[in-house]
């Protein structure tokens, strides 16, 4: 299935999602992870079920925009479930646009491919947990070995952010171990900690988990800030 089939949402402007630029995002149907705190249901599960955008006019409101816009976000979903990826961004890149690429981390090949072409210029790679909870977490058979690999193709790019949000499945340890591994590697450039929210959750039970409050994601986030270069907190 290709991707200009699957787009299924467009925000023409956005100050929060690329730190210090003005973007655009592209939000891709489609997903290989089950994540019971995510929030795009519609999407992951049943994109079928989402009338695709048409890229053509999204790209007409793409150049008229193109005063004011840094650059462009792929988001989802999971951008790299498309092989066709790489002539998306191709074609944002010729339009004069930055882009950034959201990921799970699991296609390594496809993220290494568009760093090597020159087809994107920032890397935001989501870590659901540590290692050995994957698969709880996200409720899907994990490689984990593809995911170390995807870390360090980011970490050997350079312009990356990894990113954690608070399940409260996610502990205190889980969240140390996390840190101290993207330590050890050399892969502490920037992390951001976002907040969980109990509303429209793919697993219906996590909606009746209390989210951290602000003074616990508040300590959790001073546990493991001084690990990277850069550190934030985002939707809290």
């Amino acid at each position: 299935m290709s991707i200009y089939k699957n787009i299924k949402g467009f925000v023409p402007t956005s100050l929060v999602d690329w730190d210090g630029k003005v973007s655009a995002i592209i939000f891709v149907g489609g997903c290989n992870f089950r994540c019971k705190f995510c929030s795009n249901e519609e999407i992951v599960i049943k994109p079928e079920n989402v009338n695709p955008i048409d890229w053509k006019k999204m790209r007409e409101c793409l150049e008229k925009n193109k005063e004011f816009i840094d650059g462009v976000v792929i988001s989802g979903g999971e951008p790299t479930l498309y092989d066709d990826l790489e002539n998306l961004c191709k074609e944002i890149k010729e339009m004069g646009f930055l882009v950034k690429l959201d990921t799970n981390g699991t296609n390594p090949d496809l993220v290494e491919k568009l760093i090597k072409k020159d087809l994107i210029d920032y890397v935001a790679m989501d870590i659901k947990t540590k290692f050995e909870k994957y698969k709880e977490i996200t409720n899907s058979e994990i490689d984990i070995e593809r995911l170390k690999r995807t870390i360090e193709i980011v970490k050997n790019f350079g312009n990356y952010e990894f990113r954690i949000t608070l399940y409260p499945k996610i502990t205190k340890e889980d969240l140390l171990e996390i840190a101290k591994y993207l330590k050890e590697i050399g892969a502490n450039k920037a992390f951001f900690l976002q907040q969980f929210k109990n509303e429209k959750c793919l697993d219906k039970e996590a909606e009746k988990i209390k989210p951290y409050s602000k003074q616990e994601v508040e300590k959790m986030f001073n546990s493991v800030k001084n690990f990277f270069e850069k550190s934030g907190l985002r939707n809290v």
